[in-house]
């Protein structure tokens, strides 16, 4: 695997007003339904425009930091999900080098949301909504 790094301009793309956020050693970009989870020491670029803090409710990142990947999605070609997994591309990470499953972090596990974790630590999640996963 090569070492991939990230400019910050990129990560701006994922976020609904372009801000960048700090936490959990991570860059975090955001909006409505997503969240981009990218490693401090893989981002290249002027930091001091970020903000410290987090733009999502904590418990919504470590669903994605800290779940076990115990659903995959062994064949995504099946499901309606290319859209969300070709987002991911805007950083020049191929999908089908990530690990590809889904989380259901709600209490009562009705949300799935997709999440994409490639081997350099970088996370993508999205909310499929009523997408049905595994149907």
């Amino acid at each position: 695997m090569t070492n991939l790094f990230f400019p910050i301009e990129r990560l701006r793309l994922f976020s609904a007003n372009g801000q960048v956020y700090r936490a959990f050693h991570h860059l975090l970009a955001a909006r409505m339904g997503s969240l981009l989870m990218v490693p401090l020491h893989l981002v290249l670029g002027r930091c001091d425009a970020v903000i410290d803090g987090c733009p999502v409710p904590w418990e919504e990142v470590h669903a994605v930091l800290d779940y076990p990947a115990v659903n995959p999605l062994t064949n995504p070609a099946k499901w309606d999900i290319d859209d969300h997994v070709a987002q991911f591309g805007y950083l020049g990470i191929a999908p089908a080098e990530c690990v590809l499953d889904y989380i259901t972090p709600m209490v009562g596990g009705e949300e799935k949301v997709l999440r994409l974790v490639h081997p350099c630590g970088v996370r993508y999640a999205v909310a499929m909504g009523n997408v049905q996963i595994g149907r």
